[in-house]
């Protein structure tokens, strides 16, 4: 693909600010954006700006607008942030507007630029911040198809994004969930273990209750932790983005009241409010900023205090207490002097044991969708990647055009599967189950949609009622259909008296798909019917664990497309499933997870 400078296909402006002190300059008519903005924005379309400008701050300074068209690129703190305006635009100095010519699309510029934020931020300059000239942005290069392929480009992105946005909301949909479900688990524990309870003082179970030291430590590259409020989350202490301090100053410096031990709890007293943790190590010391408290083992375990100091009750109570005006304080003299219910150590123990149970379960499902996030992102850079090098036709990303969604299009591309059999005389083994595994392969390799919903079924990933729409759809057309063998076991493809001129309409329907259609199916033609099952089985599976974020090995492939799909696929040995990978890598048709996932099995139908 022919690739260009910027600045032959797009005028570059550079930004400004009008004098700040100046009040006529401000608060007009002109729309005016910062980099600081851009970051905060999820959509690539802006239409209002949190600042204006006036016509006379426009003229006095060296903003300049861009016209509705252009793209207006952040090029220093950071370098990469993107907006498509609505409006004519202005911009600070932090940003260049792009405006393209003729020969090129804006939103095929927009997703070129996004696609190369790493590469444009390399070619930054400067000590104290990056910044991207305007010299260095216009030499930057950039494919340049004709404007059609550029528009289809688009469209196929376009249609992905919005895919890969539903699937990003709905995980951190999930993780919202997953929270709110930790935390009314929590508050369920607790009404359990605080039903029918005396009331005390929460200070007649602690030996301990203080706050770290307040005086400036000296850091060092390592030693002792040093252990503030931002390193208290999620009920544990974070020691990946701990400071350390010198043993000198551990030693000297501090006394035992900054020193936590083994099983003191840690509040989070100043800032962020009400964060707990329990200490599980020696060696760690702790600021101003973090509250110990330190339960008398008799009658308090440290992981209750911490989970009952983590439910909703307990949060709104030491919060409501807290005091100060610029930062919040939660003040230790109110958290010790809180009424509270303490169970015998046997069901303080009981409810730490489900509490963790609680916990761990729920780390691992934010920790799925957490990774689902991340594999989405990585698909997202995939597919931009293979836009701007010429790949994107052979990826497999879904067709845009819904009318291949109709059953009429499945009967052709089956018809097609058919032909390619005949061709190598391997039609005899070409049944519903080899149609199935041409239909799902010319989804997941051929990148086009058929509109299936693929279920794990005893012959691989099957969408049975699509295919019999289609199959309907073909007899009443006098096309073709599937007959039961005379065996009962399978069916064989039938021509009827249509075939040879649906075909010949076929041709110019399946046209824009037929060398991604041709290629998923010649990848099972010369195949009996088992080791298409196995390939596409298979291949469905492994895109399966790409969409759940897991770490992708041969041996969880094989669990999944053997242990974890249906009983029937059992009768394989792992053998089996391995020269189905090693033929897939040999193919070159590694999944990338931009397939469709393949649900829950449900009994076989054919």
């Amino acid at each position: 693909m022919k690739a260009v400078p910027l600045s032959e296909v797009c005028r570059i402006v550079n930004g400004g600010t009008p004098k700040s002190g100046i009040a006529d300059y401000w608060e007009g008519d002109v729309a005016w954006l910062t980099p600081a903005e851009m970051g905060k924005r999820k959509s690539p379309s802006i239409g209002q700006t949190a600042r204006t400008i006036t016509q006379t701050g426009l003229k006095n300074s060296s903003a300049r607008q861009v016209p509705v068209g252009a793209v207006i690129m952040s090029t220093r703190a950071p370098i990469g942030h993107l907006a498509i305006p609505e409006v004519p635009m202005a911009f600070n100095q932090g940003c260049r507007g792009l405006v393209p010519n003729e020969r090129l699309d804006t939103k095929y510029l927009y997703y070129f630029l996004f696609s190369s934020r790493e590469a444009l931020n390399n070619l930054g300059t400067g000590a104290t911040f990056k910044e991207l000239s305007s010299s260095a942005l216009g030499k930057f290069q950039i494919p340049l198809p004709s404007l059609d392929e550029q528009r289809r480009i688009v469209a196929v992105l376009d249609e992905a994004f919005a895919a890969i946005a539903t699937v990003i909301a709905n995980a951190e949909k999930n993780l919202v969930n997953v929270r709110e479900l930790r935390q009314s688990g929590l508050d369920k524990l607790w009404m359990l273990a605080s039903d029918g309870m005396n009331q005390t003082i929460l200070a007649d179970s602690l030996a301990l209750v203080t706050y770290g030291f307040t005086n400036p430590m000296p850091t060092a590259e390592e030693g002792p932790y040093m252990v503030t409020a931002k390193n208290v989350r999620g009920g544990e202490i974070d020691y990946q983005n701990t400071r350390f301090t010198t043993q000198d100053a551990f030693d000297e410096l501090l006394t035992d009241k900054s020193r936590p031990i083994v099983g003191d709890v840690l509040l989070t007293k100043d800032g962020t409010l009400g964060r707990v943790a329990v200490v599980d190590r020696e060696g760690i010391c702790i600021n101003q900023s973090v509250a110990l408290l330190r339960p008398k083992k008799e009658n308090l375990l440290s992981e209750f205090l911490k989970f009952m100091l983590m439910t909703s009750d307990y949060q709104r109570r030491m919060i409501a207490e807290a005091g100060g005006t610029t930062i919040k304080h939660i003040y230790i003299t109110r958290v010790d002097k809180m009424r509270v219910q303490i169970p015998d150590l046997a069901k303080q123990q009981s409810i730490v044991l489900a509490a963790r149970d609680l916990m761990q379960e729920c780390d691992l499902l934010e920790a799925k969708s957490e990774m689902k996030v991340k594999a989405i992102e990585r698909l997202r850079q995939s597919l931009l990647h293979r836009a701007f090098t010429g790949e994107l036709a052979k990826a497999s990303v879904l067709a845009t055009n819904d009318n291949w969604k109709i059953p009429a299009l499945t009967a052709h591309v089956i018809a097609l599967a058919y032909r390619r059999h005949l061709a190598l005389g391997t039609e005899s083994t070409f049944g519903r189950v080899k149609a199935q595994k041409a239909l799902h392969l010319c989804e997941s390799v051929g990148g086009v949609d058929l509109g299936r919903n693929p279920v794990k079924d005893a012959a691989g990933p099957n969408d049975f009622q699509h295919m019999l729409a289609a199959e309907k759809w073909a007899k009443a057309t006098q096309f073709f259909e599937f007959v039961q063998r005379p065996a009962g076991n399978g069916y064989t493809f039938r021509k009827l008296s249509n075939f040879n001129a649906m075909v010949a309409e076929e041709a110019e329907a399946l046209k824009p798909m037929q060398d991604r259609l041709e290629r998923a199916i010649g990848l099972i033609a010369p195949m009996n019917s088992e080791q298409a099952e196995l390939l596409a089985t298979v291949h469905a599976a492994w895109n399966n664990l790409l969409l759940d974020g897991v770490d992708v090995t041969d041996a969880a492939i094989i669990h999944e497309a053997r242990e974890n799909w249906h009983i029937a696929k059992q009768k394989f040995g792992e053998d089996r499933f391995r020269q189905a990978i090693a033929t897939i890598r040999a193919k070159g048709i590694e999944p990338d997870g931009s397939a469709k996932r393949v649900g829950g099995q449900e009994a076989m139908l054919f």
